[in-house]
């Protein structure tokens, strides 16, 4: 999703009141130079012919690898890989509009300039490492492979230049999609249009992700392996809402009430002895949990539910989220960190939160799915591009029952949507968007009232309705976006797919699909819906995809995509064809009956200055410079870590000088001394604990550009917690264990561009515990709760937030009576309740002066009493 500033529509928010004038002078100069200020230009031949496309550079799609033969089932084979993408922090963040420093400016943390990122605020750190996974199949000789990046959206001309560098044999042969988290970098797009939602084009964002889906695709073919795969799926997942729910309330009178993506399908690969290898839960969620003031990498909560399934296992598996009908649905959420108000509220926490909502409705899907498996499948993907705009014929749908008046950009909409009997009245002439239309669907927006589509004034849901011919320059100029001629060129051309895996079928979507456009496509598909899977986020991007009846329904989703009402549907039904060619016995060539593609985009970065040098990287300070960034807004006294750093409140910092992201991103691990030797700390799953509980950030000396080399600082905090896929003897993963990460010596291991560096040791040591005890008749009430503070993030709690005081939710526990004359009597095996409260029968006559409370970990608190 391009999200915009708001939940509804675009508005233009700014600190200071400018910025919606600034945009009305810049729609008045767009008409100006167009020739007029009456409304948008009209085309020279009155809108008889499409508007020209001259000015885009297209190329055939490659004939589909393999065409000619016939479709058998084989052996199956699979291979699997999953890499770190190589992409640079400082690039700007995806999917939120509202990133812009002359919008909302969310996600500023300082005044730090950062050329690479443009008008958009520069990314300045990791929570977690944005991955590429790659699944490859192969059977009855038909290879096949998966991609999926943790990103905000896919894009159809790096989509096919993946395929091109794998090589003819893989023509067709690739789907790349996206989790869609809106805190990875963007940039790599080819598309003009959504530069809007996360910043300029940039060669070196888009080569760097062309390198890491490539690489992440020959990984898994060379890893290709005899394997058994099973499929299963379920409908009504998630009926408590405690994982997502359905955002969009305008088309619940379409939907039958409340509806959201609740078909939950896991695709399970094992090896022919039966040791899980890959799980690929496929379900739409909107990958947005977190706000768009977070400024770091973070693979929401997609990645989280990854993470809490590969540590279900002993050894790796590849966990592969894949989107389903997203478009509507968003992650069930509450805040589990108490922020002050001018805070960022980076709420890692409830990632975790909602993942481990989501385990146990999905580890059912997965057993079963393991006793479906095959050894033996017949496979088939087919791909091909698509036209949509701006020829307005491509877009007819329902046979010809539904189309589009010409777009001739003059001619005002007679204003009738619907018939007596409710039915949409065609041909449709109020969306008259010779070069499309964006921000649709806000029945009183005016901010593009100067390029609104002609005849629409006060008619939902066109009202807000702005001309692409009028948008895209102000946008540009506004955000400083190099935008071609209209119409846009990526918006001409699409890419669907589809793949066959034995008598389930896959159907890409190349965009945000909405619950009902999904249920159009399962309907329609040549299989039985139960076994058509809806993959969203997929090889493309155009925006939200609606069914006709849902746009008009007007709401947020419809400000994002710009062929108006029957884009969706148009795309739908392309895609219906090449499912239907994924069924036959043939292999066919897909490419063939669709259009050409658009050419791979032409993209400068001179304004883009090279990496600076970094003679001192690799060495720690003397001094720690008072603007370093840190997420926990704590600055830390000096660049090594504290000697000792206590369970649960203490935070280990590390800063040192590095390279210029630019040159490469730094890898931070997290050590600890066994047996006189430092190793690294290894989850439950044998990877090493480099993200996620660690946060590394990045800060520019001096933050203003110059001609001199910056230096360039980094630091990286811990949490001293459990990490997730902990194995240490007598802790779980539990949340209620969180306080029993071991105790013993720790470092940190930083491996950077040319240099590697270890901390100096730090020791954890028990926590503190916050005791009280009253008097309860003959016993005493006692309460205990680990200390927690405001710069913690991790999750501790499902209830209440983690980073105040948090019960200790299990025993048993030890406690402590200091009695009146010093006599100390000890009362082990105390049983404590989940909200920390515990009670003790002190002797009969005693008094007590003063009371301790240690946890079945060390962790321990006192309190005197009156």
């Amino acid at each position: 999703m391009v999200a915009m500033p708001t939940s509804s529509v675009f508005r233009l928010v700014s600190p200071a009141p400018t910025a919606t004038a600034l945009v009305a002078a810049l729609v008045l100069g767009a008409l100006a130079a167009c020739g007029g200020g009456d409304g948008p230009p009209s085309p020279a031949d009155a809108g008889v012919e499409p508007l020209p496309t001259s000015h885009c550079a297209y190329e055939p799609l490659p004939p589909t690898a393999g065409a000619g033969g016939t479709v058998t089932a084989g052996a199956v084979e699979v291979g699997l890989a999953e890499l770190p993408l190589e992409l640079p922090v400082g690039t700007a963040l995806g999917g939120n509009t509202s990133r812009a420093a002359p919008l909302d400016d969310q996600g500023r943390v300082d005044d730090r300039e950062v050329p690479l990122s443009g008008t958009f605020n520069p990314s300045v750190g990791v929570e977690t490492i944005p991955r590429a996974k790659a699944v490859a199949i192969r059977a009855g000789g038909e290879t096949v492979v998966i991609v999926r990046t943790d990103s905000i959206f896919s894009d159809d001309s790096l989509t096919h230049a993946v395929q091109a560098r794998l090589g003819p044999d893989f023509a067709g042969k690739l789907i790349w999609a996206s989790s869609h988290t809106h805190t990875a970098a963007e940039q790599y797009s080819g598309d003009s249009k959504l530069q809007v939602g996360g910043g300029r084009k940039r060669r070196l964002v888009r080569d760097a992700m062309i390198d890491g889906i490539t690489e992440a695709a020959q990984l898994a073919l060379a890893d290709l392996q005899p394997a058994r795969l099973g499929i299963a799926a379920v409908t009504g997942f998630d009926p408590e809402h405690r994982v997502s729910y359905d955002r969009r309330p305008e088309n619940d009178e379409l939907a039958g009430g409340e509806r959201k993506d609740d078909y939950l399908a896991v695709i399970r690969v094992d090896s022919p002895e039966g040791v899980t290898r890959a799980i690929l839960p496929v379900f739409g969620v909107h990958s947005a949990i977190l706000d768009d003031d977070v400024a770091v990498f973070s693979t929401d909560v997609s990645g989280m539910y990854e993470r809490v399934i590969e540590e279900q296992y002993d050894h790796e598996v590849v966990v592969i989220h894949l989107q389903g009908a997203a478009g509507d649905v968003l992650a069930s959420s509450e805040g589990h960190l108490a922020f002050d108000d001018d805070t960022p509220r980076m709420d890692f926490a409830m990632s975790e939160a909602n993942a481990r909502r989501f385990l146990p409705q999905v580890l059912p899907v997965i057993a079963a799915a393991g006793e479906a498996m095959q050894d033996e499948l017949a496979v088939e993907l087919v791909t091909r591009s698509v036209a949509v705009g701006p020829d307005w014929r491509a877009l007819t749908v329902r046979g010809g029952a539904l189309a589009y008046a010409p777009f001739d950009g003059v001619r005002v909409a007679d204003g009738v949507i619907f018939d007596d009997a409710g039915e949409i009245v065609s041909p449709i002439d109020e969306f008259n968007a010779p070069a499309g239309a964006g921000l649709c669907g806000d029945p009183e927006d005016d901010t593009f009232a100067g390029g609104r589509l002609p005849g629409v004034d006060g008619l939902a849901p066109y009202h807000s309705c702005a001309d692409l011919r009028i948008a895209i320059d102000v946008l540009g100029a506004l955000l400083d976006l190099p935008m071609e001629e209209p119409p846009l060129c990526a918006s001409t051309r699409t890419t669907v797919s589809a793949l066959r895996l034995g008598d389930w079928l896959i159907a890409t979507a190349p965009g945000e699909p909405l619950v009902l456009w999904a249920d159009l496509v399962r309907q329609r598909s040549p299989v039985v819906p139960e076994r058509t899977i809806v993959l969203g986020y997929a090889q493309g991007h155009v925006g939200y995809l609606l069914t006709a009846d849902d746009w008009l329904r007007g709401g947020f989703e419809p400000t994002i995509n710009v062929w108006g009402p029957l884009e969706g549907e148009a795309i739908a039904e392309r895609l219906l064809e090449v499912m239907a060619l994924a069924v036959t016995p043939a292999r066919e060539d897909a490419a063939a009956g669709g259009a050409d593609r658009v050419s791979e985009p032409v993209i400068d970065d001179d304004d883009v200055p090279p990496a600076d040098p970094a003679p001192l990287a690799g060495t720690v300070p003397d001094t720690v410079p008072a603007g370093l960034y840190v997420r926990s807004g704590v600055v830390p006294a000096t660049a090594e870590p504290a000697a000792t750093v206590p369970r649960v409140a203490g935070i280990a910092r590390l800063v040192w000088i590095g390279e210029d992201p630019l040159s490469g991103t730094p890898r931070v691990t997290l050590e600890r001394e066994v047996d006189g030797a430092f190793v690294a700390v290894r989850r439950r799953s044998g990877r090493p604990v480099d993200d996620l509980d660690l946060i590394v950030t990045w800060t520019p000396d001096p933050p203003y550009t110059q001609d001199a080399p910056r230096t360039h600082y980094w630091a990286v905090e811990w949490q001293a917690v459990t990490w997730l896929g902990s194995t240490a003897p007598g802790v779980t993963d539990d949340l209620e264990d969180r306080a029993g990460v071991p105790l013993g010596r720790y470092r940190f291991r930083v491996d950077g561009t040319g240099y590697a560096l270890t901390s100096a040791p730090f020791e954890v040591v028990p926590g503190a515990l916050a005791v009280t005890a009253t008097a309860a008749g003959a016993d005493l009430a006692i309460t205990a709760a680990h200390v927690a503070v405001a710069p913690d993030w991790r999750l501790l709690a499902v209830e209440g937030p983690s980073n105040r005081p948090v019960p200790v939710a299990r025993g048993p526990v030890t406690v402590e009576l200091t009695l009146a004359g010093g006599a100390v009597m000890t009362v082990a095996d105390v049983a404590i309740t989940a909200d920390g409260h515990a009670t003790v029968t002190p002797p009969a006559g005693a008094t007590v002066t003063a009371l301790r409370v240690i946890d079945r970990f060390g962790n321990h608190g006192a309190v005197t009493l009156p």
